[in-house]
């Protein structure tokens, strides 16, 4: 059975990689005929590809493309609504590679979030006219030869020769049977609480913040690293069950990037020039800032850490030995308790009179919308003069695509232009960029993140 799920991706593999290349071509002519024929492409295929996803052993860990996707991969806002070129760029071009590498993974056997993606292959710096189209052509070239060493196996070749009329029989056979319906698969985990084993036992502790840390131990190795944390390792914990599982699944320098740009370019000039402030972070995670960023030992400022009781007991006790740099303070909360949230940190000695630098980071796109409305209202009313917001946000489309470790779980997204307007209206001056602009030649993705910075307005606030 494993054989013939095999032959059947690499035979599906075979027809659409001229397509994807015919996609390509005709968007490079006219936007508008590629995005007819990528639409065109999708209505056909997406039968084969339900068939191939369906037949992992768990539709709910389905890494690089999700039931989602399949189930709606020819959005209505690609055609209804006018966005930006660069995002429907990224958006197609996002589908593509996860088709090829979806057909790939269950060519060769493995599970689909096992792929790896080859050095060779990361994408080039982008520019403001984005072309993301590029490395499919790398991809397609990539798979091909993959798929054709594969198709030499023995085993392999002897099935298909066996079985000329194998793929037409399968499509048959496709459009008589009743195909799992992927919606059913949808998991949308909104307090992420996923538990991971650690030394034997389970922390509780959220399983992207465990990953992120280990993402920070990580960068380490690196010959020229932008991010140094000493305590990452320890947090993190043992992930090799996990590690082994998704051994060759490719990384996004993204988790990296964020946290560079907030302490080199943000939190160093403010440490240095703010005689007395409070830092808040919301959804602290395992943030080790209070320990190792040295900044915070010019001039006075206090950090308040806010997340669920697990999380900030679990760091606590990997921790205990270790002292902060400036004054700190746990606070145990549900973010989405606005009201409550706001009475425990006026509780904990948080001060309207003096500057507040609010940090969301990696925060927002996992809470519904008008819950981070609330937030961001509240926090306006309670900040000093002088006080400052980093948020980081995603576009509408990586909230729709529901891959990755991360993004499977995004809630909504936001287009680049809307920014300034929705802070605007809740009590924050801001300007926005694509984190591509801030990538420091890593691989951050394309035009998906957006880094929004900015200041409290001027609003009767709460003291």
């Amino acid at each position: 059975m494993e054989l013939e799920r095999q032959v059947f991706a690499i035979e599906v593999t075979r027809i659409i990689l001229p397509e994807i290349t015919k996609i390509i071509e005709d968007y490079n002519k006219d936007p508008r005929v590629g995005l007819s024929t990528y639409l065109d492409f999708m209505k056909r295929v997406k039968i084969y590809l339900e068939k191939i996803a369906m037949d992992l052993r768990d539709p709910r860990e389905i890494g690089i493309i999700s039931p989602r996707l399949l189930r709606d991969p020819f959005s209505t806002k690609l055609i209804t609504e006018e966005i930006p070129f660069e995002e429907e760029v990224a958006y197609v071009s996002g589908y593509l590679k996860a088709i090829l590498e979806l057909v790939y993974c269950r060519a060769s056997g493995l599970e689909v979030d096992q792929f790896s993606r080859p050095q060779n292959l990361t994408s080039e710096k982008l520019s403001q006219n984005i072309n993301s189209f590029q490395d499919i052509f790398n991809y397609l070239k990539y798979i091909r030869d993959e798929i054709n060493e594969i198709k030499t196996s023995e085993q392999i070749r002897v099935f298909i020769e066996d079985n000329p009329n194998f793929l037409e029989s399968q499509i048959n056979f496709l459009q008589t049977e009743i195909i799992i319906d992927p919606i059913q698969f949808k998991v949308k985990d909104t307090n992420l609480q996923l538990e991971i084993p650690s030394n034997g036992r389970k922390t509780g502790v959220p399983f992207t913040a465990r990953l992120i840390a280990y993402y920070r131990a990580q960068e380490m190795n690196n010959e020229s690293p932008l991010i140094i944390d000493p305590f990452a390792e320890r947090l993190a914990g043992d992930l090799q069950s996990y590690l082994q599982k998704h051994r060759h699944q490719s990384k996004s320098d993204y988790t990296i990037v964020r946290p560079y740009f907030i302490e080199k370019k943000l939190l160093t000039h403010w440490c240095n020039t703010i005689r007395e402030s409070q830092i808040v972070l919301l959804g602290a995670g395992l943030d080790t800032r209070a320990y190792r960023f040295k900044p915070l030992l010019i001039n006075k400022h206090t950090i308040f850490e806010v997340d669920f009781e697990t999380v900030n007991r679990y760091k606590e006790e990997i921790l205990q030995e270790e002292e902060p740099l400036c004054h700190m303070v746990r606070i145990s909360a549900d973010i989405s308790m606005v009201n409550n949230l706001m009475s425990k940190l006026r509780e904990a000695g948080f001060l309207s009179n003096i500057p507040t630098f609010w940090i969301l980071e990696g925060l927002v796109y996992y809470l519904e919308k008008d819950l981070i409305i609330s937030l961001l209202n509240e926090m306006a009313k309670i900040s000093g003069e002088e006080s400052k917001l980093f948020v980081d946000v995603c576009v509408p489309m990586l909230a729709m695509m529901e891959f990755g470790p991360f993004a499977r779980h995004f809630l909504w997204g936001i287009k680049k232009q809307d920014v300034p307007s929705f802070f605007d209206s809740v009590g924050w001056n801001v300007s926005c960029s694509f984190v591509d602009d801030n990538d420091m030649g890593r691989d951050v993705g394309q035009r998906g993140m957006i880094f929004v910075l900015g200041y409290r307005k001027k609003v009767n606030r709460v003291e």
